[in-house]
């Protein structure tokens, strides 16, 4: 009997070791787990924050540069078909000018240039219209470009049917970092 009595004894330890461990958790162990929580979850945040941060970043640089492009684009367009002559705000000394004012060509008879009645002008918008380029045809203003914060022209002694330009865009983030694009050209006029 003595044997019997002996293995009785560790089963039954052994069963209330198992009946010990499906009770639950221990603190320690509950307080581990939500550490670990913790920290995973703040991990994912901050790459998350990260990810924004860049999107809106990448997203205002593209902006600026598109900006930029649209209103050399929409320089270039009209002050090719110009001539030197027709340039009334700008003249050739080197010095820079803040508007571009001129005429574009309606067509050739009889071996000359017909010139259009009404002129071009392309400036910095004011007041409600300020950092936007303003191309100003008669009495018609059209937009062509946001976020203009300087517009230039200038033309040198030696070459006055080339037009340097130099236009500048700048866009804010939301979490306020400046981003800017410049674009300096020239425009050699065909007339």
């Amino acid at each position: 009997m003595i044997m019997l009595l002996g293995p009785l004894k560790f089963e039954n330890k052994f069963i209330a070791n198992q009946q010990k461990s499906l009770l639950g958790f221990t603190l320690v162990e509950a307080l581990t787990t939500v550490l670990l929580f913790s920290i995973i979850l703040g991990v994912c945040f901050m790459i998350l924050l990260s990810g924004t941060d860049s999107w809106h970043v990448n997203s205002a640089k593209v902006e600026v540069q598109q900006e930029v492009r649209k209103a050399a684009d929409w320089i270039k367009q009209e002050l090719i078909q110009s001539g030197s002559s027709t340039i009334t705000n700008v003249p050739a000394d080197s010095s820079w000018y803040t508007a571009i004012t001129f005429k574009t060509t309606t067509g050739v008879s009889g071996g000359s240039i017909s010139w259009s009645s009404e002129t071009i002008q392309f400036l910095l918008g004011s007041g409600a219209t300020a950092n936007q380029l303003i191309r100003r045809s008669g009495s018609t203003d059209k937009v062509c470009a946001q976020g203009i914060q300087t517009l230039q022209f200038r033309r040198q002694a030696s070459t006055p049917s080339v037009v340097e330009v130099n236009v500048e865009a700048q866009k804010t983030t939301p979490k306020g970092t400046t981003l800017t694009a410049t674009s300096n050209f020239k425009v050699k006029m065909r007339n």
